[in-house]
């Protein structure tokens, strides 16, 4: 059935009715223009009254049309002028998301870089810790398109005027460069990390203890803290990060096998060994402490049982909240240890200083002394690259001679040197 058109009472402007639908107690109608462009009729469609459109508004908009047609200029068209007037938000939404990504801070970002770190990295509480201690003071409040090269190098100059190491600086700076990527990978703003130097880095620790330091360090740390002391013992016999003790549990033990599941540390999960002085470190642990499943060592007080006919201590509710967590921090009290026992006295060099981590160190530094190949020291260490274990290769000058001197008496030794030519 053709379709009924109705001239209006105004020029160049018809419609046609619906046939079931009304409006405003009449037939909802559809409106339609007319005009000539280049000596050829143009229709084209506007809208229902329903939705809007009037005859009127209809009448209007034909007459911006002839106008701009008789003058050359655009636009011609509803078609153009819907484009035009498309372009136009386009650009006004653009402006806005400018202005608006113009306003995004670094604070805002870090929050959503946090958020995300929390649930996929490994390392989320060293960047909360790191980012609210370094970062937020200084640049919360910035606009992450103001944050300069000059910021972060004052950032790295007040850094390193708090002493900290070039380690940690480089660490602060890297978080500041992961927050710049991954926000603006999210679409959250258009801006590129500052360039910057980072500084460089030479924080390989040397130091370890001789075999008396050793046994006088456990002495005086078990007299403060049995807990400190399992876990030095763990570290000095089993070379493992303080990292990995403190989220050792019950179930990564195998005294059968004599193994320690190592879970999730630097260099990919393995196995640590169960020794004399750390099975007997485990014995004397559990005649002060629940054996329970969970974390062997958790955040202070540790599921410590307590003593025979005294009242239980009210522990504070902050205390509380602590319980069956994982240490973040090695206890102070082996710093203070270190210091009765001046094992630091007139040692500058902070690499050279003796610290938790340098038990981990003793472990290595023995195993090569006591004739173990690097190959073996990387393996038991959990280095990732045989390059991190190559730092002990100092302490066992003869290996590469001994295995020349093998290499001799294997083949035996010749009578007479004779030079072959190959011809």
């Amino acid at each position: 059935m053709p379709v009924k058109w109705i001239k209006s009472t105004h020029p160049g402007v018809r419609y046609r009715e619906h046939p079931t639908r009304t409006f405003r107690r009449q037939k909802d109608k559809y409106f339609e223009i007319y005009y000539r462009r280049e000596g050829k009729p143009c229709f084209e469609a506007l809208g229902w009254l329903s939705d809007g459109m009037t005859a009127g508004e209809a009448a209007t908009l034909r007459g911006q049309i002839v106008q701009n047609i008789k003058k050359g200029v655009s636009p011609q068209s509803i078609k153009e002028m819907r484009e035009v007037e498309a372009a136009a938000k386009k650009a006004e939404a653009e402006m806005a998301e400018a202005e608006r990504q113009a306003a995004v801070t670094f604070g805002e970002m870090a929050d959503l870089f946090l958020e995300w770190s929390e649930n996929n990295k490994k390392s989320y509480r060293d960047d909360k810790n790191r980012y609210e201690k370094h970062l937020e003071p200084r640049f919360k409040d910035t606009p992450i398109k103001d944050l300069s090269p000059f910021d972060l190098e004052r950032l790295k100059a007040s850094l390193k005027k708090q002493k900290l190491s070039p380690g940690t600086i480089t660490q602060c700076l890297q978080l500041t460069r992961a927050i710049f990527r991954k926000t603006k990978g999210w679409g959250h703003h258009d801006c590129d990390f500052p360039k910057v130097d980072f500084p460089k880095i030479s924080n390989q620790r040397v130091a370890f203890l001789t075999q008396d330091q050793a046994k006088a360090l456990l002495d005086a740390v078990k007299k403060k803290s049995i807990q400190l002391w399992c876990q030095c013992v763990l570290s000095l016999y089993a070379g493992l990060r303080f990292k990995e003790i403190a989220s050792l549990e019950l179930s990564d033990l195998d005294f059968e096998a004599g193994t320690i599941h190592v879970r999730d540390s630097k260099g990919g999960t393995r196995h640590a060994y169960i020794t004399e002085p750390i099975k007997a470190m485990f014995e004397e642990w559990w005649t002060v402490a629940d054996k329970k499943p969970g974390l062997i060592f958790p955040a202070w007080p540790g599921g410590r049982k307590p003593t025979e006919g005294k009242k239980k201590r009210k522990l504070k509710p902050s205390t509380i909240q602590k319980r069956g967590t994982i240490q973040t921090r090695v206890s102070p009290v082996f710093a203070r240890t270190v210091d009765e026992l001046k094992l630091n006295d007139g040692i500058t060099d902070h690499r050279q200083k003796v610290v938790f981590h340098t038990l981990r160190h003793t472990f290595a530094s023995w195993l090569v002394m006591g004739g173990e190949s690097l190959q073996t020291v990387q393996e038991l260490m959990g280095h990732k690259d045989i390059s991190t274990t190559m730092r002990y290769s100092h302490l066992a000058p003869d290996i590469k001679r001994n295995a020349v001197n093998k290499l001799v008496e294997t083949l035996g030794r010749p009578a007479k040197a004779k030079l072959e030519v190959l011809k």
